[in-house]
Formats: C-alpha cells, structure tokens, sequence
C-alpha cells in the first residue's frame, strides 16, 4: 500500500508558481482508482521583486473554473523569503477523483515579479 493511502501525506511539491500572472497551475492529479481528500497546502519560499507578498488573491480546488471548491479565494500574505503560509481546506470541501486535477489559481497577480513554492498535503482512500 502506498504510504499516501490513509495516511495524511505530502502529496506533491511544485516549485516556482508564478504569482504575478492570473492563471491556474496543476499542483496534484489524483491517481486511477482513488479518492483524494486534500487537507492543506503550504505556500513558502517567496522569491522576487514582489516581496512582501500582500496583493496576490488565490484560491485551490479540483477542476472547477475558479479552483476555489477547497480553499476560497482570498488575500495571501508572506513578508519574507524565509516566511510560509498554512492554508486549510475549508468546511464542505470538495474531494478528488481519478484523474481530477488540483490548482492552484491565482485571480490578482502580486504586480511585481514573484515566485513561491506550494506543498500540497491529503490522503488518498480507494474509490
């Protein structure tokens, strides 16, 4: 059994998300024949011109047009490189399905050069 199976795990890791650009990013595709339920994500290591990071607004979710279905759109601030932000899921999450793509969308871009990291935390169960 894969330690990602009801467990909760790192998922995935994507370095140097483009904060200053309004787009979404596949951060975590659920693998054939599970279920993923995503707890958490972790937004670290701020790098650029746009630092402190206080204008940027994104969201996360599983397919939707806006990726918001598990972490509403909102302002996300970190003041330094060595800072991070823990984001939870919020009440009534919707979960992942195989196949289905976990994004995240940045909806006000930062407005000067800006880069993070993301971890994606959640558990995978059987579908």
């Amino acid at each position: 059994m894969d330690a990602k199976q009801k467990t909760l795990a790192l998922l995935a890791t994507v370095d140097d998300i483009d904060l200053n650009a309004v787009a979404e990013t596949t951060l975590y595709t659920c693998p054939a024949g599970m279920v993923c339920y995503v707890t958490s994500v972790v937004m670290r290591k701020p790098a650029g011109a746009g630092l402190p990071m206080s204008t940027i607004e994104a969201s996360f979710g599983w397919n939707t047009a806006n990726a918001d279905d598990v972490i509403a759109n909102a302002g996300r601030d970190l003041t330094d490189g060595t800072n991070y932000l823990i984001i939870g899921a919020i009440d009534d999450a919707v979960y992942g399905v195989a196949a289905g793509t976990f994004k995240i969308d940045v909806q006000v871009a930062e407005g000067a050069a800006l880069t993070c990291s993301v971890d994606v935390f959640g558990y995978l169960v059987p579908a």
